[in-house]
């Protein structure tokens, strides 16, 4: 059995209960403690990418639970080869040595995604302790492409706790229509 070994390690899990009021880390919100473990070991490096995924929308809202980090990139020349305290475990993810946890790694070509749209997320992402995190506008840009279940789920959170622009993206009109009624579905009959 592991016994805590100093205060220091206690985590904050009433920062958790809520929306971020600007008082959560990034490593704050990061349910799992081995997640936050590559994740601190990740962005230690200094590689130029830009948080997506699970831990970006934890950041912003009430976390949720996720066993992955995942990056963007411009482009797979950017991602680099080699990265200490990791081995390339698979095509598009590098796995922490110390804790299995998979850093996905995502560009333009692997999600299908306009370049130019990608660009804008990097642009209107946010440093947060020195780490790029995507907008919540941003993180619904790229959701709003695969659109699945818990893509659909986490629009609806950013939407009702996070002010949206999706109009900086220049997102294909098939988006911006899916977006739409996607918004229209949600609201209340009365």
């Amino acid at each position: 059995m592991k016994y805590i070994k100093s205060i220091n390690e206690l985590r904050n899990i009433g920062k958790m209960n809520s929306i971020n009021d600007g008082n959560r880390s990034i490593s704050e919100s990061i349910v799992l403690q081995e997640v936050e473990q590559a994740f601190q070991d990740w962005t230690s490096i200094g590689i130029d990418c830009v948080l997506i995924g699970g831990i970006a929308l934890s950041f912003y809202v009430k976390p949720r639970y996720t066993m992955d980090v995942d990056v963007l990139f411009l482009s797979k020349e950017d991602i680099p080869i080699n990265v200490p305290n990791f081995k390339h475990h698979r095509a598009g993810a590098f796995q922490h040595n110390k804790t299995h946890v998979e850093i996905e790694t995502i560009t333009p070509q692997s999600i299908n995604t306009p370049i130019e749209v990608v660009q804008a997320i990097f642009d209107t992402s946010e440093i947060h302790s020195g780490v790029k995190v995507a907008s919540p506008s941003g993180l619904v840009a790229l959701k709003l492409g695969r659109f699945s279940e818990q893509d659909r789920a986490d629009i609806g959170t950013l939407i009702d706790y996070t002010i949206i622009d999706i109009s900086q993206f220049n997102l294909p009109d098939v988006l911006i229509n899916r977006y739409e009624k996607f918004k229209k579905d949600r609201e209340l009959p009365y």
